[in-house]
Formats: C-alpha cells, sequence, structure tokens
C-alpha cells in the first residue's frame, strides 16, 4: 500500500514539473524535450513507462489549454483596443468594405484543321465598396488581364513575363428613395442575366444607369433596369456609338419552394451601323470592301429563371433557365437563344456543396454585336451553335472546383467543331 502512494506521490511530482517545464518552453523552445526528458527518466527506471505516457498525455493536453486561453485573451485585448486604434479614422474608412478572387486554370481547346491548344491562365480581382453614407457609395476594382473587355485573364507564357493589372470598374451609386438606384461610371452588370449568350460575364458598361423596384404583393417582386452606355467615343465625329436598355421584370413566388423570375428586354444602339467597334470577333455581316457593320442591331431580348427548393437534403435545388433575342432591325440570320438546366446547390459556398449545369445555345450571325457575347464560346463569335456542361464542387469554404466543357460549331459556312475543357481552381476572400 505505501509503495503504491509513493508511485502516485511520485507521478503527480513529475506531471506538475513537466507541465511546468512544458508551459515554459511552449514559447521559446521545442516542446519536444519534454519528451526526451521523460525517455530519460524511463530509462533510468524512475518512471514506469505507462506513467510516462500519461505524464506526456497530460502535459500536452495543459500546454494546448494554456496557449488556447493565450490566443483568446489576445483577441479580447485587441477587440476592447480596436475602437481606440480606428478612433482618428473617418466613418466611411471604418465601413470600408474589400472583397476578391483568385482564379487558377488548365485549358485545352481543340479546333478542327487546327493544332490543340493546352494553357494555364490565372486571374485575380480584387474590389473596394466604400459607403459614403446611407444612401450613397462609391466602389471601384481591380482586375488582372489586358484591355480586352471580355477577358480578366493573364496567361502563363513569355518566360515569366510579369501580368498586367487595371481597373476594372469605378461608379459611384446614389440611393435617394428606397425603391430607385442610379449610378454612373464604370460599373458591374445591373441587367438580369441567367446566361452569358448576351453580355460576357467581365463586361462592365460605361454610363448610367438607374434600378428600380417595386414589392407588389407578398409574393410578386418588380423591378426596372435601364441604362444609356457608352460604347465609343470618336474626337472627330459627334455621332459616337452607345446603346440604350430598358429591362421591366418580375420575380414571382410559387407557393413556399418555387419562383420565376422573368424580363424582357429593349435594346437600341445608336451610330452602329456602318461602323467600326473595338473587340469585335469578326463574325458579323460587314459591308463588302470597307470592312464595316452592315446592319443594326436594335434587338428584343426574354430572359427567365424558374428554380424550385427541393425537399431533398442530396439534391436541395433545381432550375430551369434561358434567353432568347432577335434583330428588330435586320430581317435575315438575326435570332438566338439559350436553354439549360441546373441542379444542386443554389450557390456553391460551402465544403461538399455543388452545382451541375448544362446548357444549349444558338447565336445567328447578325443577331447581337459581336464584341458582346461570353468569349469563352467559341472565342466569342456569332453564328455558333453547341453545348456547354459544368460541374461546381466546393472543396473547403469560399474554395471550389469548377470544370467546364464547351462543345460548339459554327451555324453555317465552314463548319470547323470546338471542342473545349477548362479547369478552375476558384479562391474567393
Amino acid at each position: 500500500m505505501g509503495r503504491r502512494v509513493l508511485q502516485k506521490a511520485r507521478y503527480a511530482f513529475f506531471a506538475v514539473m513537466l507541465g511546468f517545464m512544458a508551459l515554459l518552453m511552449c514559447g521559446s523552445t521545442d516542446a519536444g524535450e519534454v519528451d526526451i526528458l521523460v525517455e530519460k527518466l524511463v530509462q533510468k527506471g524512475i518512471l514506469t513507462k505507462e506513467d510516462a505516457q500519461d505524464i506526456l498525455k497530460e502535459v500536452k493536453e495543459q500546454a494546448r489549454q494554456e496557449r488556447a486561453a493565450m490566443v483568446q485573451e489576445t483577441k479580447e485585448a485587441l477587440k476592447k483596443e480596436q475602437p481606440a486604434i480606428f478612433a482618428d479614422l473617418p466613418g466611411w474608412v471604418r465601413k470600408m468594405q474589400l472583397k476578391g478572387d483568385l482564379r487558377l486554370r488548365y485549358e485545352w481547346t481543340e479546333r478542327d484543321e487546327t493544332a490543340d491548344r493546352n494553357r494555364g491562365r490565372y486571374r485575380l480581382r480584387l474590389g473596394v465598396v466604400v459607403p459614403m453614407s446611407d444612401d450613397l457609395e462609391v466602389g471601384f476594382g481591380l482586375a488582372s488581364g489586358s484591355s480586352d473587355p471580355r477577358s480578366t485573364n493573364e496567361t502563363m507564357d513569355n518566360s515569366f513575363e510579369r501580368g498586367d493589372l487595371r481597373l476594372d470598374y469605378a461608379y459611384a451609386s446614389y440611393r435617394p428613395w428606397e425603391w430607385v438606384t442610379l449610378t454612373g461610371g464604370k460599373f458591374p452588370n445591373p441587367l438580369f442575366m441567367p446566361s452569358d449568350l448576351l453580355f460576357d460575364t467581365d463586361i462592365r458598361p460605361e454610363g448610367i444607369s438607374a434600378q428600380f423596384s417595386y414589392k407588389l404583393s407578398r409574393s410578386i417582386d418588380l423591378f426596372m433596369n435601364t441604362g444609356l452606355w457608352v460604347i465609343d467615343e470618336r474626337k472627330e465625329d459627334e455621332n459616337d456609338p452607345r446603346m440604350w436598355v430598358l429591362q421591366p421584370g418580375a420575380r414571382i413566388g410559387l407557393g413556399t419552394r418555387a419562383y420565376l423570375k422573368s424580363a424582357a428586354a429593349v435594346y437600341r444602339f445608336d451610330n452602329v451601323k456602318g461602323t467600326t467597334l473595338d473587340y469585335t470577333s469578326k463574325s458579323n455581316t460587314l459591308r463588302q470592301f470597307k470592312n464595316t457593320l452592315k446592319y443594326d442591331y436594335d434587338a428584343v431580348a426574354l430572359s427567365g429563371e424558374l428554380g424550385y427548393k427541393t425537399p431533398f437534403a442530396r439534391l436541395p435545388f433545381a432550375a430551369l433557365y434561358g434567353d432568347w433575342v432577335q434583330n428588330t432591325a435586320h430581317g435575315g440570320a438575326n435570332a438566338g437563344y439559350l436553354y439549360g438546366v441546373k441542379v444542386g446547390m443554389e450557390k456553391v459556398k460551402k465544403r461538399h456543396d455543388w452545382q451541375a449545369c448544362v446548357r444549349y445555345e444558338h447565336l445567328e450571325r447578325d443577331a447581337w454585336p459581336d464584341m458582346l457575347p461570353d468569349a469563352d464560346t467559341y472565342e466569342g463569335e456569332t453564328n455558333v451553335k453547341g453545348y456547354k456542361l459544368m460541374l461546381v464542387y466546393g472543396l473547403f469554404e469560399n474554395v471550389d472546383f469548377t470544370g467546364s466543357y464547351f462543345n460548339t460549331k459554327k451555324i453555317t459556312g465552314s463548319s470547323l467543331d470546338e471542342q473545349k475543357l477548362q479547369l478552375d481552381m476558384n479562391f474567393r476572400f
């Protein structure tokens, strides 16, 4: 009995002493030295292997608790000091919001009669929103890429050449009443667009826009997006190319699980016929010998999405979506449409979230100006039809993997089928 009591007393003594030593060493010395000391005591017969394992377990747990307590105390101290640190800064600075994302991409492209292309690409975007007051804000963003309005990608090439960083958008937004927002400058596209049939997602319109919203009932929200956007400015000519857009629409709740969001848009293009636009894909019809646009591109468009939140945990959301456009200023090869379905999560944000999409599009040669559609679909040309399949899977919170496959070809003329595979890692912060 006495020997057992003595052994327990000795065990307690060594546990306390080693715990004290681990605490001292956790900030300046490798805690592995405690393991070495315990091993020496076992070798000399002062401790048994079982006692040594119990002591090490207790010491490591005590050190972990001490570190956790230290971190918590530091966080609380910083939280208490924060008002003092930022006391002299203006209120709008304290409210400044930062957001950004990084995308790493592998891309393979194969088009009939041409060599396959393999390349690595990356994209970096950083945005700032500054609330000047409750109804006024200023926003600006930077993005990698060239001056091409349809691409913020940098290609890995040219012997480790440095990439470009450019102004992506810069705008001021004012909300004089709850139901209207006025925006001027260069800004993210305010239109309701369930797909990129008409506008590449990288395009930032320039000019002015007004957005209106009205809650008609508990289940019906009305909205209208408008804009006067500058396409080009020419000092030798007062008739600058520009476009007008008016898009009224509604979001209708269909019970507790389903919704329908739809909109109709009217587009008017001024001073486009007979001119040459920058960053064209050279697929619209041109005037013979003059190389300028033969037609105008005033158009009407319809957009819609029918969504349903299912009761199934593994398939919580499904939606049908589509776009349709017709050029009203020209009578031939003047229509386009896209329809698709997506299932999975409504948005991929967390780990193990997923979404799968499949779509088909058909965009005739003169349905729409060819400097605006998605640049990944047959290099942004019109007179194109084909499929796109996409899978998005959340690896971590705000980190996802996206795989996209395109299979497209010309509607008329030389039919060079194109296949494209894009594998992306997306990091949002």
